[in-house]
Parts: structure tokens; C-alpha cells; sequence
């Protein structure tokens, strides 16, 4: 809930109350906005996070980057060492099969 609507709903609260109100109304009306505020202070504490889980955050989401970075260039490299080993295998079977073909 963003804080304009939280209003809203505070507002549409005190709307919908009589108009002259009582002494009664008074203080219950004074007591239901304090539980309000307080409700919205605890709310808002346990809804967004602290700027240490915030740098926490943060700081996994840099490591899983880094991560996924390192893996990219591991498989980068795998595939370039694949590439060059199916050529000299390539090659090798050439020169064995050519070794065959030559009469003796």
C-alpha cells in the first residue's frame, strides 16, 4: 500500500464519521488515528527493507553477475578448446587415413 493510498484510507475513515462528533467519538476518533499511525510506522519498518539487507542485496546480486560473467567465459574458453581439439582430431584422421591409402 503507497503512502497515498494509505491517506486515502484515512481520509475515507474520517469522512465517514458524523460530523459533530461527541466527546466519546472525539476520543475514539483521537485513539484510532494514533493505532493508525502506529500501524503504519510498524508497517512501514517491516515492509521496507533497511539499507543494510538493502547492501545486502545489492552485493548478491553484484556476486551473482560476477558469477554468471565467470561462467560465460569458462564456456567461452570449453568451446575454443572443443573447436581446436575437433580440428586435430580432424587432422590426425586425414593423416591416418592417408597413411592407408599409400601403397608400400
Amino acid at each position: 500500500m503507497t503512502n497515498e493510498e494509505w491517506e486515502r484510507l484515512k481520509d475515507s475513515c474520517r469522512t465517514s464519521q458524523p460530523q459533530e462528533p461527541s466527546d466519546e467519538v472525539s476520543e475514539s476518533s483521537r485513539k484510532l488515528d494514533r493505532d493508525m499511525n502506529r500501524l503504519e510506522r510498524v508497517l512501514s519498518r517491516v515492509v521496507e527493507p533497511t539499507s543494510r539487507a538493502r547492501e545486502r542485496m545489492l552485493e548478491e546480486d553484484r556476486r551473482w553477475q560476477e558469477f554468471d560473467r565467470s561462467c560465460k567465459e569458462r564456456v567461452a574458453k570449453i568451446s575454443d578448446i572443443a573447436a581446436r581439439s575437433d580440428e586435430k582430431l580432424k587432422a590426425l584422421m586425414n593423416d591416418v587415413g592417408n597413411n592407408r591409402n599409400i601403397p608400400k
